[in-house]
């Protein structure tokens, strides 16, 4: 079984911020499964996990949240340490400036969601999308990573609030959700 690490790292092995921590493709498929566990771990702590199984019951997609005025703290740091190594100074900084465009008022942040690739395209993501947006009241807010997955998320009725070029990375698109 699969856990819900190795699934984000597969979903984000090509991603567009994750190729600029990592740039080395070998670097990345050992990092990024570490990367994620800590995030993960930082989300159960003080966020929200969400996970779909197949039929199988291993999970094929997750989304991590922050719950309105919470910011995830650092779990796991070692890990996230060994996983960024020399990345950390990219890393940091594009969180820093992620961090500077989201809303000052109350929100529910959509931190990451992905599908392992062979499961894409079958509404796993969807359905958790649907199912945390439907019990909130507050605004949703998110960094789409490529200008490619911008439709899919205003399919929820997220509106793309301009571009945010990472230093000398890539540009992000911050989308918000208002309720």
């Amino acid at each position: 079984m699969q856990t819900g690490a190795f699934v984000l790292a597969a979903a984000f092995a090509e991603d567009p911020l994750m190729t600029y921590f990592w740039q080395r493709p070998a670097l990345r498929q050992h990092a990024l499964p570490l990367f994620w566990d800590s995030r993960i771990a930082s989300r159960t702590e003080t966020g929200m996990v969400d996970s779909m199984c197949d039929e199988d019951g291993n999970i094929v997609s997750v989304a991590l949240w922050e719950p309105a005025g919470v910011v995830a703290s650092i779990a796991k740091p070692f890990t996230l340490f060994r996983a960024l190594k020399g990345s950390l100074p990219r890393a940091l900084a594009a969180s820093r400036q992620i961090e500077d465009v989201r809303p000052e008022t109350p929100h529910l942040y959509l931190a990451a969601v992905g599908t392992r690739p062979d499961a894409q395209r079958k509404g796993f993501a969807s359905s958790l999308l649907e199912q945390r947006l439907a019990s909130s009241v507050e605004p949703c807010f998110l960094i789409s990573h490529s200008r490619a997955d911008l439709r899919f998320y205003e399919r929820f009725g997220f509106v793309q609030q301009g571009e945010l070029a990472i230093d000398h990375g890539p540009v992000v698109y911050p989308m918000l959700l208002s309720r």
